[in-house]
């Protein structure tokens, strides 16, 4: 008689190496974020709008890479994004925030008439 198939073995829980992946993705991004917010910093007016500019755009299109790269890990399970938000969270939050209180007065501005700087900020205002 034909033996009958092993039963399919349990879900292993998630190697503590995926979780690492995406603890790292999410730094990854987090770093894109604080460094978008830095770039911000300095823009008061015209002037200053123009001069982020090309910056804004060369972090933009970086956070774009991260994102895409952040996508090929696929979702995470619940247990590692658990694990990935006690380990970032916080401070994701936190990065999210400050780029939020940084972006709140350049925009009630305007951007100070600065073409330059919103074309190359367009793409993180969709992602929102």
């Amino acid at each position: 008689p034909a033996v009958p198939a092993a039963p399919p073995a349990p879900a292993e829980a998630a190697a503590p190496a995926d979780a690492a992946k995406f603890e790292t993705a999410a730094r990854n991004l987090m770093n894109c974020i604080k460094e978008l917010n830095d770039a911000l910093q300095g823009v008061k007016d015209t002037a200053t709008a123009d001069a982020a500019a090309p910056k804004v755009k060369e972090l933009v299109a970086k956070m774009d890479a991260v994102s895409a790269e952040n996508e090929k890990l696929g979702e995470p399970t619940p247990e590692i994004q658990a694990q990935v938000e006690k380990a970032v969270g916080a401070e994701f939050e936190q990065a999210m925030k400050a780029l939020g209180e940084t972006m709140r007065p350049i925009a009630m501005n305007g951007f100070y008439d600065s073409e330059a700087l919103m074309q190359a900020i367009a793409p993180v205002l969709r992602m929102n």
